[in-house]
């Protein structure tokens, strides 16, 4: 038992050492747990008032059963007392830890009676000794150390955690981190209500498509504030979760400087695990971005260019997968740029197929694509200034045979086929170039 409780205790400690106040500091306060003893004690002690008789010393009990007799002198001297009077007075010296000893040590006698009936049952008055005095000094200190630990760990598990840093969080000014991570959550929780509402909607009118149900329907969500970067992986629920690749949403483009720079295009992207090689992306733009050559040439390498409004959509397909983008809603904002150039808000709707070697496309309606730049006008063309003039036929000189000299030999014409060369003595077949000669042991 000892061994689980040493080992439990091993185990948990890396986790309690954290909260566990330092040895100084308990210290500290057992110190000062002393000083306040010592204060409540001896410098300035507690005055008493409608206590108990027994726990006054004994000339002030001695005085409790004066009084007392002078009562009962008072209505035995003009009557009798009655049977009621008497209890009475036996409950009051009942009140002292030895009333029989008390009413002979003050020689009231007439009290004898009474405080014989009332030794029986009388207050037990506490024992006075240094180790009495001394108790609140030991006991006090160690209890207030098991406490001051038990209430740290406490506070650092529970109070700080749930109570205190939720409303120190709400009181302080918001940071640029504190503002990032209620961003991403508030993201997370849109996007889930959104999937839900759109999963209800497939269910209630689905859209017929040759490769069935999609096994992945995620939603990605871009507003201001956001580190914006969605991954979500596609999973076959239908085969253990079988994982076939990965689809996203990512800043493209932004437009602006002077650290204010405002997303002008979202890009969604579609990998396959059978096809890792290449990663498949399309983007969509703002209704500036696309009407602006810079951006558009800048953006084009990137895939299909699609101009962000509800229902938009871009396809990208391996020979696995499909996967079907769409502009559920867009929002543009204002300001000091052009208008239409940058989004407040956009949500992407990222639907995945797995096509099991089809090549059929989904009956999805087509995506229009976005209309090709305007053609530049070739420049005109001129004829040439100077045009050359047609070069005359050129005809070879006559051959000059000079006089006086002979004419030149002509080469006897040739024999076909050649002779026969002479047969060689030579028992080589590669005619001499290479040497066969055996080299000796």
């Amino acid at each position: 038992m000892i061994g689980k409780i040493r080992d439990t205790i091993i185990g948990l400690w890396p986790v309690l050492k954290g909260n566990i106040p330092k040895s100084g500091t308990i210290v500290v306060g057992v110190i000062a747990f002393l000083i306040g003893l010592l204060w409540a004690y001896a410098l300035q002690p507690t005055v008493f008032y409608d206590a108990d008789p027994s726990t006054l010393q004994q000339s002030w009990q001695d005085e409790w059963v004066r009084l007392i007799a002078d009562r009962y002198a008072a209505v035995a001297n003009n009557s009798v007392p009655s049977v009621e009077f008497e209890e009475q007075i036996v409950r009051l010296l009942r009140a002292v830890d030895n009333p029989l000893g008390v009413v002979r040590g003050i020689n009231r006698l007439e009290l004898e009676p009474l405080a014989t009936r009332a030794q029986e049952n009388a207050a037990q008055a506490p024992a006075p000794g240094i180790i009495s005095d001394l108790l609140p000094f030991i006991i006090g200190p160690i209890v207030f150390a098991a406490v001051f630990v038990i209430g740290s760990l406490l506070w650092g598990f529970y109070i700080s955690t749930l109570i205190v840093d939720p409303i120190r969080k709400r009181l302080r000014p918001k940071s640029a981190e504190d503002q990032k991570v209620r961003a991403e959550l508030d993201a997370i929780h849109a996007a889930r209500d959104m999937q839900k509402k759109l999963k209800d909607e497939a269910i209630a009118a689905p859209v017929v498509s040759d490769f069935g149900p999609p096994v992945a329907r995620h939603v990605s969500i871009y507003f201001p504030g956001r580190a914006y970067d969605d991954s979500f992986s596609i999973e076959d629920e239908a085969k253990d979760d079988e994982f076939l690749g990965e689809c996203g949403a990512v800043i493209s483009e932004t437009i602006g400087a002077g650290g204010s720079e405002k997303v002008t295009a979202i890009e969604v992207w579609l990998f396959d695990k059978e096809d890792f090689v290449r990663t498949l992306t399309g983007v969509f733009v703002s209704e500036y971005a696309s009407s602006d050559p810079a951006l558009r040439s800048k953006l084009e390498p990137k895939g299909q260019l699609v101009i962000a409004k509800p229902g938009a959509t871009i396809t990208l397909e391996t020979n696995a997968l499909r996967m079907q983008a769409r502009v559920v809603d867009v929002g543009y904002g204002s300001g000091e740029l052009p208008p239409n150039s940058f989004f407040e808000k956009i949500t992407i709707e990222l639907q995945a197929w797995r096509k099991d070697g089809k090549s059929a496309v989904a009956t999805a309606p087509a995506q229009p694509a976005m209309p090709a730049a305007a053609p530049v006008a070739a420049p005109p063309t001129y004829p040439p200034l100077n045009p050359p003039s047609a070069a005359p036929a050129y005809s070879p000189p006559p051959t000059m045979q000079p006089s006086g000299q002979p004419k030149p030999l002509t080469p006897p014409p040739l024999q076909y086929p050649p002779p026969a060369a002479a047969p060689r003595n030579d028992d080589d077949p590669f005619g001499g170039t290479g040497d066969f000669t055996p080299i000796s042991g």
